[in-house]
């Protein structure tokens, strides 16, 4: 069963795994430690199903798949009386939808950008901005910040490993610096220049009417957007831009994540020996922040080694993407590289304080059932590309 499937993968996969565990155990205790073990044995059941799967097979149920994703994220929205909207309850476990629509999405953009011979206009990407969009929207709506923007890089990439070409997609996104940028008109303005020229030299009259139309636009309407936020995220950006400002509210966790890390030194304090984890001071201790835990504990190797296991994973996906053969597994698996590869970004990048605060779990490491099972779908379906690699 094995002897064809890329055990490297595997084994990485096993390691971080293994490693959530113990880290669950470590910063909520057995009780917790034992609901992940429970949802860890059956997610890699799943998995192991999942690669017995053949990807032909995978991309007829595709549509199937992403409808059922989105309608589990519609019930959501209109029947939950919690809030945020964002578990459905079943039993003594809950499932996170939005998670899933992670999965769903990635085939379902595999499955049409696999048809697609060549991708040189922007009405070519018409179709994959709407299928990542809408879940998108619908996540940012429960409301979760932090798993909706997890679907822009996965569209970016994806449609770049389809052959569309990377300048094409710069200035197709464009307007998303123009935003990030509007936050100073001074920095506004020195991008808008720099992304002139870069249209001009260009010479394609449809760039440049687009380029400038849409990220003048974005940069004019972002005040409007800012004050569409929710507080809580417009106090999560100001905290991130300056965490001492409201150190006992907003900044606390970024702050007490930094302690963590820092106080952790070289070796760590040793496993179950966190003092910011046995006082309490950092908040999600067990979720998206697991990492500012691990580092307290295991030191500067620690985070080396954690962070190198997550490097040699993205790098035997990328590997996997460009061996096979099959159009629409190789896209497919540069999806999932990029889910995997993003996510852990953004929560390190969190955690040590470099990006503001989102709510993305570690894969693999957080506590969370529908996070790691998504999680494992997505291996298992890779597994079943490493099987079938060399069949079109």
């Amino acid at each position: 069963m094995f002897k064809k499937i890329d055990l490297s993968i595997i084994t990485a996969v096993g390691a971080l795994s293994l490693l959530g565990v113990m880290m669950i155990y470590s910063t909520a205790g057995s009780a917790l430690m034992a609901r992940q073990i429970v949802w860890l044995v059956f997610s890699v059941f799943v998995a192991l199903v999942f690669s017995r799967i053949s990807p032909r097979i995978w991309a007829n149920l595709t549509p199937l798949i992403y409808l059922a994703s989105i309608f589990l994220i519609f019930i959501i929205l209109l029947k939950s009386d919690v809030y945020p909207k964002r578990w459905i309850r079943l039993g003594e476990f809950s499932i996170q939808p939005s998670e899933f629509a992670k999965f769903a999405t990635v085939l379902m953009l595999a499955n049409y950008l696999a048809t697609k011979k060549k991708l040189q206009s922007f009405s070519d990407m018409l179709a994959p901005i709407v299928i990542a969009g809408l879940p998108a929207l619908l996540i940012f709506v429960e409301p979760d910040l932090g798993a909706a923007q997890i679907f822009l890089p996965i569209l970016i990439v994806m449609s770049y490993w389809a052959g569309m070409s990377g300048l094409k997609i710069l200035i197709l996104f464009s307007p998303i610096i123009s935003a990030a940028a509007s936050f100073s008109i001074y920095v506004w303005a020195i991008y808008m220049v720099l992304l002139l020229i870069v249209l001009y030299f260009r010479k394609q009259l449809t760039d440049l009417i687009y380029g400038l139309v849409s990220n003048s636009l974005v940069g004019l309407i972002m005040p409007l957007v800012w004050n569409s936020l929710k507080v809580y995220q417009q106090k999560r950006i100001v905290s991130f831009f300056s965490p001492w400002v409201d150190p006992q509210g907003m900044s606390w966790q970024i702050i007490q994540s930094k302690i963590a890390i820092g106080s952790g030194r070289f070796f760590g304090k040793g496993f179950l020996s966190g003092t910011q984890k046995k006082l309490e001071f950092l908040p999600e201790r067990h979720t998206d922040f697991i990492f500012s835990c691990l580092g307290e504990e295991f030191g500067l190797i620690g985070i080396i080694i954690v962070i190198a296991i997550y490097g040699y994973l993205t790098y035997r996906l990328l590997v996997l993407a460009k061996e096979t053969r099959n159009r629409f597994s190789g896209i497919f698996v540069s999806g999932v590289m990029t889910w995997i590869g993003y996510q852990t970004f953004v929560n390190l990048g969190v955690t040590m304080g470099l990006l503001p605060v989102t709510g993305v779990p570690l894969p693999f490491i957080s506590y969370g059932g529908s996070a790691l099972l998504s999680c494992f779908m997505a291996i298992g379906v890779c597994l079943s590309v490493s099987r079938t690699k060399m069949a079109y």
